[in-house]
């Protein structure tokens, strides 16, 4: 079986695994390539929701099914399953290594989001011998120069979507700008910076996979690559500053992307952090950290707006919670999933954009 590049593996039709796991925050990269490839997926694997579509948990999707098994599947002609979950561990999950056995066994490609690379198994690694099929390891690091600061030399208008949390919506907004600013004639790039983003725009790296000294090089990169031909890059946040795992990252990709102008992104009502649970500050508290770091990259930058996450509240209670977030803040705020919310947010970015235009772009600072 010939070897597959990354864009030929994204352009495949797919089944997607989720295995106990699948949800709209508990399968974060499933639930963001269902909602922006979906017209790929044949069928999502998670025995604890087997029977259902996925409109029926994600709300999104349409009538997809959902199976326990890979050999449900394989008589809809999937020819790769990718994995819809990362993992906070480095391990293989027992329960999970049958599937990728019978993914492979059955001549699937396999595009890997954990940490634990697939060959590091000796029975998968024979089976990937014998069947000849492409494992895309996401998390493996690309061969990248260290960060030169050549960012500050392009000409296009850098935005950032930065945050309180994980998996609160940095990449969605950022989505939802670019395919919105497109869609106005502003030739936009979007640089990804983790699975999900990578996988839906078909190029930029998983940065958490990348080694210290040059998760900087990563991310510029990234940004130069989707600077070519366009007027606006926008750079997709990971974590936050205040996150007690991801915020070297946060702050790597911050400094790195050099951007113009921030989006804070804010799961609306959340308090706590995922995972680890500690409490989230005040909201304008972390908005003014992201300015005052981004300072010392040289382009200090302001947020222009608040894109929260809103998923749950009725039409009133968004209108009250997001009325109260911009008292707090002073600045709008805005759900890009909800009507016109999109269309906003790049209003209120090129609105942004002219009243900062002295200063752009950043080499005729």
């Amino acid at each position: 079986m010939a070897q597959l590049n990354q864009a030929e593996l994204i352009d495949k039709k797919y089944v997607l695994f989720a295995e106990g796991c699948f949800g709209l925050f508990t399968s974060k990269i499933g639930a963001s390539v269902l909602r922006y490839r979906g017209d790929r997926c044949v069928a999502v694997i998670d025995s604890g929701t087997a029977g259902r579509t996925v409109q029926d948990v994600l709300g999104y999707g349409g009538p997809i099914p959902i199976v326990s098994r890979v050999e449900d599947a394989l008589h809809l002609r999937p020819e790769v399953m990718i994995v819809g979950k990362g993992l906070h561990s480095g391990d293989l999950p027992p329960d999970w290594k049958p599937h990728f056995l019978a993914a492979v066994q059955n001549g699937l490609h396999v595009i890997n989001s954990i940490h634990f690379r697939l060959t590091d198994d000796p029975e998968i690694a024979r089976a990937i011998r014998d069947k000849g099929v492409t494992v895309w390891e996401t998390k493996d690091a690309p061969k990248v120069p260290l960060n030169m600061a050549r960012v500050r030399d392009l000409d296009a208008w850098i935005i950032h979507t930065c945050g309180s949390d994980c998996n609160i919506g940095k990449k969605t907004a950022g989505l939802e700008i670019w395919n919105e600013a497109n869609r106005r004639g502003i030739r936009t790039g979007f640089a990804a910076s983790g699975q999900s983003g990578l996988l839906i725009s078909g190029h930029g790296v998983a940065v958490d996979g990348v080694a210290g000294d040059f998760m900087g090089g990563a991310i510029e990169k990234v940004v130069m690559d989707a600077a070519v031909g366009n007027e606006w890059v926008v750079v997709e946040g990971q974590a936050a500053l205040n996150h007690v795992q991801g915020s070297g990252v946060a702050l790597t990709i911050l400094h790195s992307s050099m951007p113009h102008v921030l989006v804070f992104c804010h799961r609306l009502g959340a308090e706590r952090t995922k995972v680890w649970e500690t409490p989230i500050p005040p909201i304008p508290e972390i908005i003014r950290m992201n300015e005052e770091l981004s300072a010392f990259s040289g382009r200090p930058a302001k947020v222009a707006a608040v894109s929260v996450n809103s998923v749950g509240f009725s039409a009133e209670d968004y209108r009250r919670e997001a009325e109260k977030l911009e008292a707090e803040t002073g600045l709008p705020v805005v759900d890009p999933l909800r009507a016109g919310g999109a269309g906003r947010l790049v209003d209120i970015l090129r609105a942004h954009q002219r009243e900062t235009e002295d200063q752009l772009p950043g080499r005729r600072r």
